[in-house]
């Protein structure tokens, strides 16, 4: 049985014909060290996908929060504006309790025990 030869071999092959090519043979130690690298781009790579995937899930999660947080901010201004209006209804019934009053305060005066109808 033949030995396999563990090498890599990268061949840079220019478009312009009047440059030479290039051909790099990786062997040994510089295979282990490329192999290395190549495992640990990888894994960065897959690192950033999971970290992106995670960041846009929040991303929409946080989306809908802003939505819901838009809604109760609408809410809370139409509450305030209720509560405004009560609060001038009140004054309104209020003046006219008082009014009421001084109304029946009149009558009751000018009516006296010691006039004949």
């Amino acid at each position: 049985m033949a030995q396999r030869d563990n090498s890599f071999t990268v061949n840079i092959i220019p478009h312009d014909a009047a440059r030479s090519r290039r051909e790099f043979i990786i062997s040994g130690t510089k295979l282990i060290l490329f192999r290395l690298i190549a495992v640990l781009l990888l894994l960065a790579i897959l690192g950033s996908i999971a970290i992106l995937s995670v960041g846009t899930a929040e991303f929409t999660r946080t989306a809908e929060l802003r939505e819901e947080n838009r809604l109760l901010a609408d809410s809370l201004t139409g509450a305030r504006d209720l509560n405004r209006r009560l609060d001038s209804i009140e004054l309104e019934l209020q003046e006219i309790r008082d009014t009421r009053t001084i109304i029946e305060n009149l009558a009751t005066t000018g009516i006296s025990g010691d006039d004949p109808e």
